[in-house]
This record gives C-alpha cells, structure tokens and sequence, in this order.
C-alpha cells in the first residue's frame, strides 16, 4: 500500500518527501517557496545561498530554514558539500534572474547560470544523484509559432535568454551523453508573495499602489507573458521530482505554465483593480526594449504525461499575492 504524506498541497506520496533533498537558490521567490513547503512538511533538506544583500530579509521571511552558503560556480566546495550530504535528488534553482542585470553584467550572468548549472550536472554525474532543472519559456528566444512546445529550438538572443538556452542544452548534453536522470521545468512568469525584488512588475507595483506612490513601468506594457502562481510551481516541482525519482520521467524537458496569457498592460490594470479600485496613470521608464515581445507556453506534454496543471488564476493569484504584501508592508 502507497503511504501518503499530507502538506500544504494535499496528500503526497512519501517517495519524495523521505528524501534528502538539495535545494540551490533558496533565497530566490521559487527557491524560498520550495524551501518552506519541505520544512513544512518536515523533510530533511539542505538550502543553498549566495551570501549576498538579499539573505536578511530572506531569514526574516523563513527563519525556519537554515542556509547554507556556497557558491555553485566553485566547483571544489560545491563537490565536497553534496558528497559528505549524500542527496538523494537535487533541486537547481539558483539562476540570476533579472533580465535588466543580465544585460548590465552578463559575465556575472554567465558565470552564474552556466557554469553553475555544469559544475552541478558533473558533480551528480559523478554521484548518480538525479536533478530537477529550473529553466524559463525565455530559452527558446523568439519564435513566429505560439504557444512554445518543447521540440522547439532554443535560440536565445540576449544575455538572459543565452544563459538559459545554454542550461537547457548542457542538460540535454549530460542526459543524451551519460544517460543522467535529469529533468528541466521551462516555467512562465513566477509571481507571489515573498518576491522582495521590487524591480519586479508585480510586487514593485502592488507596493507603490498601497503606499499611494506613482507606479513606473519599464514596458509600453504591450509585451505578453504567460503567468503562473508559485505555489502551482511548486506543486509542478515537487510532482516532477517524485516522477524523477521513480523513473517515471519520459520527457527531458517539460513546459510548465498557467495558460494566463495577459500583456502587462492588462496585469498592471488588474492589480490597480483590486487594490485601488479604478485605474492609476502610470509613469513609463522604458529600459525592455531588448526583450521578447510575446511568449507563453504549450504545458499539455506535463498534463498528460505527469497530470500536473496549473489551478490559481490570475485573479486569484494576484488576490493572494496582494494579501501577502498588505501583511508584510503592515499596510
């Protein structure tokens, strides 16, 4: 008989939950997320971080878990940690994320999402421990051909979308090459509460709305995206990571989204909506003209193959993700 496990999203089967488990990039919005949901559910993990500006607030926020901090770019130290931890699986979420830094350091961007990623890839290879990839819709570049599936080409432009193109590829490499149980989640727009990074739209948005200041907007607004609620994301990751485990993964790469498909426009109306109840004029800054104008993502080969989709809505989504920053911003 299957034993289950009842968390925060329901009843789980234990082949995930009784793992020792790695998370990398804990401090980031998805890490974070990840990062409670296994304390929550009393799981023996280990959370990686840069020792960086943005870990106090994160020890605010999750005082629960304790970080560890290495950097995955130093191969030596990353090798020594994992193998006296003996992991069982390991979740890679660490990535610099921001496409505005990216194209400001994209060195930094490099050395973060590239040689990070291949530094974990061979230090599993070498330890036959399985990984579940963080990647993004933005490495496959621009296409003609909406929604993205995931036989398409990746073919990033800009720095941001070469790191993860390049992540996505070095994975296919370990897979095909060295036959490595590995698996790559290609979300969409991660948005909820616990996002600190204020350059963000919407928790930059949703903070100047309540604190009655000017929005700015990077965008005409006319760019579209697919949004997709953290605590769906996590639910996607831990439903792969339990099918991982389980050689139960047939795809390389999955495609993970919400079907929101919504221009900023639309998002940012949404939120002056529900917190301010008529529209507030914003002020444009624009700094997005090398980005994507549109993407969103193709997730029936994850629906059919795994049963994971995605249940919050935008507007439920933004509902809970405004509730949380009323409640931490005390306003």
């Amino acid at each position: 008989m299957m034993v289950l496990h009842r968390g925060k999203f329901g009843n789980r089967a234990l082949s995930i939950y009784d793992k020792n488990i790695l998370v990398t990039g804990a401090t980031g919005l998805l890490g974070n997320h990840f990062s409670s949901h296994l304390s929550k559910n009393n799981c023996n993990f280990k959370a990686l971080a840069l020792d960086d500006d943005y870990v106090p607030s994160y020890k605010n926020l999750y005082p629960e878990i304790n970080l560890n901090f290495i950097d995955i770019a130093e191969i030596d130290k990353l090798k020594t940690f994992i193998s006296s931890n003996k992991f069982d699986i390991i979740y890679h979420f660490a990535a610099q994320t921001q496409v505005g830094d990216a194209i400001e350091n994209p060195i930094r961007t490099f050395k973060s999402n590239i040689e990070g990623t291949w530094n974990l890839l061979e230090v599993c290879r070498k330890q036959n421990i399985p990984m579940v990839i963080a990647s993004s819709d933005k490495a496959y570049g621009i296409s003609d051909i909406l929604p993205y599936k995931e036989d398409f080409e990746l073919k990033g432009e800009f720095p941001y979308e070469v790191s993860k193109s390049v992540t996505d590829l070095l994975a296919n490499t370990y897979k095909k090459t060295y036959n490595q149980n590995l698996v790559t989640l290609r979300c969409g727009n991660i948005y909820g509460g616990g996002d600190l990074n204020w350059e963000r739209l919407i928790p930059g948005v949703i903070k100047w709305l309540l604190e009655n200041k000017t929005p700015i907007l990077r965008s005409d607004g006319s760019y579209i995206r697919d949004w997709v609620y953290v605590d769906d994301v996590v639910m996607a990751y831990i439903e792969v990571g339990k099918k991982l485990i389980e050689n139960k993964v047939a795809a390389p790469s999955y495609n993970f989204s919400s079907s929101d498909n919504y221009s900023v426009d639309y998002v940012y109306r949404k939120i002056c909506e529900l917190i301010k109840g008529e529209y507030i004029e914003p002020e444009f800054k624009i700094t997005s003209e090398k980005e994507i104008p549109s993407q969103y993502l193709d997730s029936s080969l994850i629906e059919n193959d795994l049963n994971v989709v995605a249940k919050v809505n935008l507007d439920e989504g933004l509902e809970k993700t405004i509730k949380w920053y009323k409640d931490y911003l005390k306003l």
